[in-house]
């Protein structure tokens, strides 16, 4: 056997191993795919946390630039400059769509474990149907087992999600964020409207009397 081949072998023990817990081949197999599905999370998470390590600085310095050249251009638009409107709104969304397709990518990096593990449950489970309460268009009385995982997957992450954010406010405490590099807000529109121009908070300097 190759190397490949022994490291096949074990991690296969590893992954089946919690799927033989229970004597009942039923509730082996939900509580083996639960586990499974919190590998897929933990898997994700960390290397979600690498990735975002090496892009910190990249992924601020850009939305540093959307927040303010978005501003910019609010501003320029209030005061009907509109040389200065076009140039710094094509600015602002070279930064949007740079911004958007890294967290597209990092998101790719929490994700990338699922289709290993249902490639390596079919391997399994693959021959296996198992039968639901009632029959349903286009799935018929009998659903494979990527009808379980996926779904228990997201209940898991949900879960996860809202462990994650107990978990942080727990350890960090109210005052956590007192420390942080201050971001500059975003002008919103809406707030523009009901103010009848940018709120005096935006201006650094007093805006020009027209």
């Amino acid at each position: 056997m190759s190397w490949w081949d022994h490291a096949y072998a074990w991690l296969d023990l590893v992954l089946i191993t919690p799927y033989r817990i229970f004597d009942n081949p039923v509730a082996g197999f939900y509580f083996g795919t639960m586990v499974l599905c919190i590998w897929c999370i933990l898997l994700g998470e960390i290397t979600f946390r690498i990735a975002s390590g090496f892009n910190k600085e990249y992924l601020q310095r850009l939305r540093a630039s959307m927040t303010r050249m978005h501003n910019l251009s609010v501003k320029a638009l209030v005061l009907k400059d509109k040389e200065n409107y076009q140039l710094c709104n094509k600015e602002a969304n070279e930064a949007f769509g740079k911004y958007f397709f890294n967290m597209i990518t990092l998101g790719a990096a929490v994700l990338w474990p699922i289709p290993f593990a249902l490639a390596w449950m079919n391997t399994r489970f693959g021959h296996i149907r198992l039968e639901i309460l009632f029959p349903m268009p286009l799935l018929g009385d009998s659903v494979t087992f990527s009808a379980v995982m996926i779904p228990m997957y997201i209940l898991c992450r949900i879960l996860w999600a809202m462990l994650k954010r107990w978990i942080s406010g727990f350890i960090s405490g109210p005052d956590a964020g007192s420390n942080a590099p201050e971001r500059e807000e975003m002008i919103s529109m809406r707030e523009v409207d009901r103010h009848g121009g940018v709120p005096e908070r935006f201006w650094k300097n007093k805006p020009p009397s027209e």
